[in-house]
């Protein structure tokens, strides 16, 4: 039996097919676009890729036990539904539903940073530890807390929600709306954004 996992990014799609035993048998990717559209088109773009990806390698459906998505923000992991996610465009957005009228097998999904904690400790530089923390670096900035081999998703679904953590009194603005979050500064977009500032900054200060 095969699995298929998608990592729903601000910035891409990113889909693979696992065997049994962890190994990556085929990944493919494709731009989220996120910036003005709607959820139903994201999702859309989710069963596509998942298409593509067993028609590449001549897979049958009835060969994958099951999908799992990893989204950003807060899910609700019982519904399959992501309740917010300040990148993209979801609101209360019925992922799993949406797949399963295009793929008709069982939908898994939880918050990409706690995937990727969970794939680490399993398959991956924590496999050897019962407990430990991961940060993702991307768009924006998240975390996955793993105790006993299991994910820590505290009240909410937000226990590893790490990126918005107030870390500066009133300081940058998060997408989130809130100002001083972790993920306004360490962020891959608020990197490249500081790095532009300072490289304006160089250029007035050489001009003068």
């Amino acid at each position: 039996m095969y699995y298929l996992g998608i990592d729903l990014g601000g910035t891409n799609i990113a889909a693979g097919l696992v065997d049994e035993n962890f190994n990556i048998v085929h990944k493919d990717s494709i731009p989220t676009n996120a910036k003005g559209r709607d959820d139903r088109a994201i999702v859309k773009d989710i069963t596509y890729i998942c298409k593509k990806i067993l028609n590449d390698t001549n897979t049958d459906v009835s060969e994958v036990k099951w999908i799992g998505v990893g989204s950003p923000g807060t899910c609700d992991i019982e519904n399959g539904i992501v309740v917010y996610a300040n990148n993209i465009s979801f609101r209360n957005t019925p992922i799993r539903k949406w797949i399963q009228e295009e793929i008709n097998i069982p939908v898994y999904i939880n918050n990409d940073a706690n995937c990727a904690a969970l794939g680490e400790a399993y398959a991956g530089a924590t496999k050897d530890a019962s407990d430990s923390i991961m940060i993702t670096i991307g768009t924006g900035l998240g975390g996955g807390i793993i105790i006993n081999k299991k994910i820590y998703s505290g009240f909410n679904g937000s226990g590893g929600e790490l990126g918005h953590s107030i870390i500066v009194l009133d300081g940058e603005k998060c997408t989130c709306g809130r100002k001083g979050c972790w993920e306004a500064y360490g962020s891959a977009t608020a990197l490249k954004s500081q790095t532009s500032r300072s490289e304006e900054r160089f250029s007035r200060n050489a001009e003068t």
